[in-house]
């Protein structure tokens, strides 16, 4: 089920699109993730992703570049999905047959590598901010400020690019040992979420779910 901020002078486009009222949250919603891709417009201003019943977290284990010590890092799994930019090439290519083609691509067995979200939703950030370095950092290569994985030890920065674009990087994987250095962390979802992040995939993704061990992690995560 996927919440939707619309506003009040939209609603009965939203209502004609297949959308319904929840008086208790008092927002519309859609029930069916196959029809998600008819609501973009309510989607795109909050996020590129919508992430569907499930999202993992996933803890790795790096060498700090400035300390040498080794410090625990996390990043973000999806397998469930369906991004801005899937809809809109659907839109494009496939017509009015675009419902058959999205079946294929939201329901995705593979867990996939998605690096940092944004927003995290606040129960999470909480569990995340008590039980890891996490925090709110300035990055001179990027010059942004955001959320990042800092040193346990010596509190310097591990850079995203580095976390979630080189090779080398623990959440990388070429065998079953790489998955088995990792705790992955299964978050079930009331409601599906929408979000920025990057909709990466690897040739070794399979592996994750194949050889990782999967722990359910119970935390409450209310609608938008």
């Amino acid at each position: 089920m996927l919440i939707l901020n619309v506003p009040y002078s939209e609603k009965d486009e939203a209502k004609a699109l297949g959308a319904r009222w929840n008086p208790t949250i008092k927002k519309w919603y859609v029930r069916n993730k196959e029809d998600y891709y008819k609501f973009i417009r309510w989607i795109e201003p909050y996020g590129n992703m919508v992430i569907i019943d499930e999202l993992y977290l996933v803890e790795g284990i790096q060498k700090c570049f400035r300390c040498g010590k080794e410090t625990r890092v996390i990043g973000f799994g999806v397998d469930k999905h369906l991004s801005v930019d899937e809809i809109r090439e659907l839109q494009e290519d496939c017509g009015g047959d675009i419902e058959n083609a999205l079946e294929t691509e939201i329901n995705q067995d593979d867990i996939h590598i998605v690096g940092p979200i944004n927003p995290i939703p606040e129960p999470l950030m909480k569990y995340i901010q008590k039980k890891y370095n996490y925090k709110l950092r300035y990055s001179k290569t990027t010059k942004t400020s955001s959320i990042c994985n800092c040193c346990e030890h010596c509190d310097v920065l591990q850079g995203d690019f580095y976390l979630f674009n080189e090779v080398d990087s623990p959440f990388f994987i070429y065998s079953p040992e790489d998955v088995k250095k990792l705790k992955i962390y299964k978050i079930s979802l009331e409601y599906d979420l929408i979000v920025n992040a990057s909709d990466g995939w690897a040739s070794f993704d399979e592996m994750f779910k194949k050889y990782g061990n999967i722990v359910p992690l119970d935390i409450n995560i209310p609608n938008s």
